[in-house]
Parts: structure tokens; C-alpha cells; sequence
């Protein structure tokens, strides 16, 4: 099935899965990518494509009965119409959510492979490929996929060498064959980077596959990480027999998690003056250059209060966003939270503007940056409008142990890390969204990025808090914000923001041509 030259492709890659503590009939598969032969190909309404949809359908089928791994054959009388296929899902996903994703994934195949006489197709819960010839218990290598976050790690070295390890781990606990798990060669493991830092693997194998072959398949798909993501922040490998992926934040369920679906998830316990959705503006945090002073009365800031004055109007007007200059010396910006109607960003930048300028320190700077619960102002002498991570505010909760770290953490960083997709996605570069997490408690999150960067930048800026900020080893319960001068995020147990999303259960949509992430194929 390998195909005879290399597609590259840029496009919206969902690397996250969303998910609730107890799945739910409303969760929905994240497709990644199929491959349908075009060398070996059948005619409509063949005997093969006969046979084909009688497999499909048995495939489909079979997962009603909570497996989580199936292959079959439709014989064909004449041998060249046999089809062979199977289906397994991910070891850590549910078996209402296995169940979809192979129907998904059926259908798919039935509706866009069908001429085809092989094709395999990926989600991120389940793998379902087919062919004419007999491929179980035996490892392919191809097609192969390649799936990563653009996202660079600090230090490239000690970091390769510390995937390759954990890793190779991995690789060995997924194919050791361990008793009343022999038709689950699947494992999952982490790493210590630094500090709260983690890092997250998973492999798995085809379980028809002997233990010695499992290894071997996943020896060579561990040697294609520099292949596809040499240096990257997360990043996958996929091959039609064995996986491995790895991200920087905690992807998968803990399936030995003992955790009951309906466990409260802990709450923040300070107390915040933003509480709530709040009609009053509420400062933060700001941060004033000390590398150079000014005199007074200097030009500088002679054109830094006018552009103050500019902002406050522009605010009052209606703008969320608004960039300007004067005579390219003094640039500034603000961003206003998407969901403020324009007398509350008003204020929220006015309150902004008196305080930066009321402050000795920032009035002889030549740059500053301040932060309210309703907006962000800043300005510089340097042009400034790209994506930047410093200075930082953070506001987040830790713990040095927490019984419910394992359930919330996977529902957490997947529910962020679809909603970066989202914002970068939007015309605004904001988006606010729930999902319920049980019957008592709803996890609320919000992200925005400055309207100045492109879409890839704000899915980038965002995944970098997401996989380098939050202290997802230390998390002890909900409730937090992290903030950069180019994006920022919050997530909380109550409503902090205006009524303009839906309450939903966790949801992951198939990707757009668009996403900071790259899919390579061979």
C-alpha cells in the first residue's frame, strides 16, 4: 500500500482527544487520516465490493459486543475476492467510544475506499484497515504516517534522548505478553523533564501480533520519530500494525484509574475578586521595562499618552482589538476579552491606560505590559506584533498530590487543546466553552490570542501554554488562567464570562484543512 511519492501536507491536525470521566453516546471519534490503495483496485458492484461492505458491516458489527479488537475474512469463491480486516481500538478508550469510532470509520470506508482493494484508516481512538491479501499476524510498515506539533522543545538534545528512553519503555511493557492481557498489547508511561514538567508516551501493537514481532514493528516506528518530529513538542507515528505518540501534556486515560464517574473534581479554593462573571474590570498583573529611563516630558512619552487616549476611545467605540503607532516610535495595542460589550472593554482599558500611566516606573519605560481580568494594553518602542510568550503572568493552582490528578488532567488538556484549535480557527481569535464533567460540575474555559497573529501563530502560542506552562504533574484542582502578551487562557468550576457558548458534552469534530501541525506521508 505504499504510495509512490511523498505528500506533504499542512492541515489542521487534532492531536487531542475529548473526553468525560464516564463516556458518553455523544462523544465523537477524531478522525486523522486513511489511505485507499490506487494500485490495486475492484469495479462497482464487483464481487469484491460485495464481499468488501459484508466485511465492513461485520467490523462494524462486532464492537456492539465491547470488543475492543476483532479481525475476520469474507471468503470469495474465487480466491481474488477474498477481504481481510480487522479493527482495533486504542487500550485506554472506552467501549462506547470504541463502538463509534469504528462506525465511523466503516462508513468511511465504505463510502470512499470502496473501489479500493486495501486501505487502512486512522483515528485517534481506533485504527480499521482491510486488503485482499492476508495481513494478520504479520506487521506492516506501510503506509506510514507522521503526525506533529509544531511547537519546538527548549533544549533538543537532552529532550531526543529522553523521548528515545521513555519511549523504548514503552515500546517493551506494550509488547510483553502479560497474563489476562494477551489481546492488549498497549501501554502508556511518563517522564520527568524538569520541575512540574512531564513528558507522556504511548505504543501499541495489533494484538495478533507475537510479542517478538509487536517490538520489532514498534522499534521501527520509535526510529521514525526524527523522521516526522525531531525536536517537536508532540508528535505520532503511525503504521497499519503499531503506533506510538507523545505529547507534552496528559493525552491519555489512566486505565488503572480506580476513579468513580461521578467524583466531584476539586475546586480552587481562593478566592478571586473576578469570581463569576464579573461587570467591574480586575487588575492582575503588569510588567514595565527597567532597561531604559526617560526624561520627562520626552518625546516618547509625549506620543505614549496620546496613543493612550486613542486606545480608551477606540475601546469605548466597540473595538476588541486595536493596534496603532505614532510615527513609528511608540506602537501599542489592546485586546479586550471576546465576549465584553464595548462599555466594559472601555472601562477595562482606560483603567489600564491611568494606571500604567500613573505609575513612575512605566511612565520612564519603553515598553510595559499590563493584564486585566477584562483586557490587556501594551506598548513599546520596538514594532512588537508577532506571537510572543514573555514576560507571563500565571495564576494556577498546585498540589503535590491529588487522588483525582488522573481523570481530570486527560478531561482538562484535551478540552484546552481543542479549544486552541477553535481560536485559531475563529475570525476573532476567541472561543469560549463548557463541558460537563458530571452531574454536579461544569469545567468552563476560555482562550483568545491577539488578533495580529495568524491562525497557525494563535494555535501555536496556545499549545505552548498548554505543553510547557501548566504544571500538569502538580495540578490540584480546577481553577486558573495563564496569560502571554500574544495569547491566554483560563479554565474554572463557574461561569466567569458572558452567556455565549453552550453547555455541551465533550465533543472533538473532524479536523479542518487547517492546524499548527503538520502530517507527513509515505
Amino acid at each position: 500500500m505504499a504510495l509512490s511519492k511523498v505528500l506533504y501536507l499542512s492541515i489542521l491536525v487534532n492531536f487531542l482527544l475529548l473526553t468525560i470521566i464516564k463516556a458518553q453516546d455523544t462523544d465523537t471519534p477524531v478522525y486523522v487520516y486513511k489511505n485507499c490503495s490506487i494500485n490495486a483496485t475492484t469495479t462497482n458492484k464487483s464481487t469484491f465490493e460485495v464481499n468488501l461492505k459484508t466485511l465492513l458491516s461485520s467490523l462494524s458489527s462486532k464492537t456492539n459486543d465491547n470488543t475492543e479488537f476483532y479481525n475476520t475474512t469474507v471468503t470469495g469463491v474465487n480466491p481474488s475476492d477474498s477481504v481481510y480486516g480487522l479493527f482495533m481500538c486504542r487500550g485506554d478508550v472506552p467501549s462506547q467510544l470504541c463502538h463509534q469510532c469504528i462506525v465511523n470509520a466503516t462508513q468511511i470506508l465504505s463510502s470512499e475506499c470502496s473501489l479500493s482493494k486495501q486501505a487502512v484508516i486512522w483515528y485517534d481512538e481506533c485504527t480499521v484497515r482491510y486488503s485482499y491479501r492476508s495481513f494478520f499476524s504479520t506487521f506492516d510498515t506501510r503506509p506510514r504516517l507522521g503526525v506533529l506539533n509544531t511547537g519546538n522543545v527548549s533544549n533538543q538534545n537532552s529532550f531526543m534522548r529522553l523521548l528515545f528512553s521513555t519511549m523504548n519503555q514503552t515500546a517493551d511493557e506494550a509488547a510483553r505478553s502479560l497474563l489476562g492481557d494477551e489481546n492488549k498489547k498497549f501501554a502508556t508511561k511518563q517522564a520527568t523533564i524538569s520541575g512540574s514538567q512531564n513528558l507522556y508516551c504511548l505504543a501499541q501493537c495489533t494484538p495478533d501480533l507475537s510479542p517478538n514481532d509487536c517490538r520489532s514493528c514498534l522499534s521501527r516506528v520509535i526510529g521514525d520519530l526524527p523522521w516526522c518530529c525531531e525536536g517537536k513538542q508532540g508528535g505520532r507515528v503511525l503504521y497499519p500494525s503499531c503506533n506510538v505518540r507523545y505529547e507534552l501534556y496528559p493525552f491519555y486515560r489512566n486505565v488503572s484509574d480506580s476513579s468513580t464517574p461521578a467524583a466531584l473534581v476539586p475546586e480552587t479554593n481562593d478566592s478571586k475578586q473576578d469570581s463569576g462573571f464579573s461587570q467591574d474590570p480586575f487588575y492582575l498583573f503588569h510588567n514595565c521595562s527597567s532597561n531604559h529611563s526617560l526624561t520627562k516630558d520626552n518625546t516618547f512619552q509625549i506620543y505614549t499618552k496620546t496613543l493612550f487616549s486613542y486606545l480608551s476611545s477606540y475601546a469605548t467605540n466597540g473595538k476588541i482589538f486595536y493596534k496603532d503607532n505614532v510615527e513609528q516610535m511608540v506602537y501599542d495595542h489592546f485586546m479586550c476579552r471576546g465576549d465584553l460589550p464595548p462599555h466594559l472593554c472601555g472601562q477595562c482599558v482606560k483603567n489600564a491606560t491611568d494606571r500604567l500611566s500613573s505609575n513612575s516606573k512605566c511612565r520612564s519605560s519603553l515598553e510595559g505590559i499590563i493584564w486585566y481580568s477584562h483586557c490587556l494594553l501594551r506598548y513599546s518602542d520596538q514594532y512588537f506584533y508577532k506571537m510572543e510568550t514573555s514576560p507571563m503572568y500565571s495564576d494556577i493552582n498546585i498540589s503535590t498530590s491529588n487522588s483525582e490528578q488522573n481523570s481530570f488532567t486527560n478531561i482538562l488538556s484535551n478540552q484546552l487543546s481543542q479549544l486552541a484549535k477553535d481560536t485559531g480557527n475563529s475570525v476573532e481569535r476567541y472561543s469560549a466553552k463548557s463541558v460537563k464533567l458530571n452531574d454536579v460540575q461544569t469545567l468552563y474555559t476560555l482562550e483568545q490570542c491577539t488578533q495580529d497573529l495568524s491562525s497557525d501563530d494563535c494555535i501555536l502560542c496556545l499549545n505552548d501554554v498548554i505543553g510547557t506552562t501548566i504544571p500538569w504533574s502538580l495540578l490540584g484542582s480546577v481553577g486558573g488562567r495563564v496569560l502571554y502578551p500574544s495569547c491566554n487562557l483560563r479554565f474554572e468550576l463557574f461561569r466567569f464570562y458572558g452567556d455565549n457558548d453552550e453547555t455541551q458534552p465533550p465533543s472533538s469534530p473532524m479536523p479542518s484543512s487547517r492546524d499548527a501541525g503538520e502530517l507527513f506521508v509515505f
